[in-house]
């Protein structure tokens, strides 16, 4: 509920100060945080998170919203509130971080790199014996359809699926990261050190993914 809120409230603060209720300018949205090559790259590195919190519009956040209020429900239980805030953050700043690398300029903005992770994360869960047999079957197919509609929408030239596959993907990764201590729930020294460890990680490879040479 506090990063749906989160969403919410920035969408809300960004209409009140005179950006457009559905169709937001460019020039409004990176004024209030997009991910717009020229400036991360020189300097502004917090667009990479704060462009996770900027929407285009009123549909734009409902649909984002709807997305992250089923997974949250989901998954936020398993994992439990700081380890979803983590995974959630880490992997919207990954999402962030392969739409530059893939695109020679991109101004992106939204929710969905980091919700597209939170799929992954779910998504990794599911391939192991961490969920009840009897219930992994109706989830894979409720969680894949959904990634590959969005994956095959994501393909029109509006929209960041660069965003989409990194945030998957990273997604997966710290799924995998977490399964050891989840499955030891007793292990508070264990599950400290998986998320240290998934924190170090991913904010390595985001160093290393900003070094590569655009292409």
């Amino acid at each position: 509920p506090i990063l749906i809120n989160l969403n919410i409230a920035g969408f809300m603060v960004m209409v009140l100060s005179g950006v457009s209720f559905l169709e937001p300018d460019s020039a409004r949205l990176v004024a209030w945080g997009a991910n717009f090559t020229p400036l991360t790259l020189n300097g502004q590195s917090w667009r990479l998170l704060t462009n996770c919190f900027v929407h285009a519009g009123i549909l734009h956040l409902l649909f984002n919203m709807f997305a992250l209020v089923y997974i949250g429900m989901l998954l936020e239980p398993l994992l439990g509130s700081l380890e979803f805030a983590v995974a959630y953050l880490l992997t919207g700043i990954l999402a962030s971080l392969t739409s530059l690398a893939w695109h020679d300029i991109i101004l992106s903005v939204g929710a969905s790199g980091a919700i597209f992770g939170m799929y992954g994360v779910f998504l990794a869960m599911l391939t192991t014996n961490f969920i009840e047999k009897n219930q992994r079957k109706s989830l894979l197919t409720s969680i894949g359809i959904f990634v590959f509609y969005n994956l095959a929408h994501g393909m029109n030239d509006n929209i960041d699926n660069a965003a989409h596959v990194g945030g998957l993907f990273s997604g997966i990764a710290i799924g995998y990261l977490y399964l050891p201590a989840l499955k030891q729930p007793a292990s508070r020294k264990l599950g400290n050190r998986v998320l240290i460890t998934v924190v170090v990680l991913c904010l390595s490879a985001a160093v290393l993914i900003c070094e590569l040479p655009l292409p």
